[in-house]
């Protein structure tokens, strides 16, 4: 089995494929701590050949969540932690809504977590797997709160539309982190794979996330700076997106 961070797993499998080792053969892969897109997913399953399945949780109470071979959604570990989902006023929002998620432990005695909300933003779900598990359903929408762009006009722009569309560059980038720190200006900071022209790539990805998610270009300004390393959180993550706005 192989389990770690998703950008960590991402940044292993560029290895193996990079070095050709033949090695590493795990039967699952378990991804956590990050937003991971598709086109993430069906190339780590591609060089390990073998399926991925995403966790969801937070240190203070472990996983709270996870995905099985149907990937209808998120099954919820409701023996362990309850989990809700609330609005701006913390009351709980409805069945489909988009909510933050809030935690109560069931086994920190020492410290106890009560609506513990921990920023991520989710979506709790009537769905029934047909994998026949009744554990609950949820389905993650955004991430992090803190990730969620906030756009000229009032525009929302979720971070797994950014994720998606940078994806369409994953053979030419090994890492990359999208800073929003002023409304009308996004900083994308882009480590990339030896022997990849740096203006190519930079005219031909400001003019697909201009096209991709309908930027006007008089009102939010990209600008790409090419980086050797990408520095990492305090926690080990690697924030693909995050606003400060």
């Amino acid at each position: 089995m192989l389990d770690g961070y998703s950008s960590s797993l991402l940044l292993l499998a560029k290895e193996v494929e990079q070095r050709k080792i033949e090695t590493i053969t795990p039967r699952i892969i378990f991804g956590t701590a990050e937003l991971i897109d598709s086109l993430s997913i069906k190339y780590l399953e591609k060089i390990f050949n073998a399926p991925f399945y995403d966790q969801f949780g937070c240190s203070e109470v472990d996983r709270t969540a996870w995905q099985c071979p149907e990937k209808v959604g998120y099954h919820m570990d409701i023996d362990s932690v309850i989990t809700q989902f609330v609005d701006e006023n913390g009351n709980e929002v409805s069945t489909g809504e988009k909510g933050e998620v809030a935690y109560t432990s069931l086994f920190n005695y020492a410290m106890p977590l009560i609506r513990y909300a921990v920023g991520d933003v989710g979506v709790p779900s009537e769905e029934e797997c047909p994998c026949g598990r009744s554990l609950p359903l949820m389905k993650v929408v955004e991430g992090r709160k803190d990730s969620v762009l906030h756009l000229p006009g009032g525009r929302l722009l979720s971070p797994r539309a950014i994720t998606n569309a940078v994806a369409e560059f994953i053979d030419r980038i090994v890492q990359y982190r999208v800073v929003q720190r002023k409304i009308d200006l996004l900083d994308i900071y882009i480590q990339k794979k030896n022997n990849v022209d740096e203006r190519q790539l930079q005219t031909e990805l400001v003019k697909h996330l201009n096209s991709l998610l309908s930027l006007d270009r008089q009102q939010v300004s990209i600008n790409v700076e090419f980086v050797k390393e990408m520095p990492k959180s305090k926690t080990g993550k690697l924030m693909a997106v995050s606003s400060e706005v």
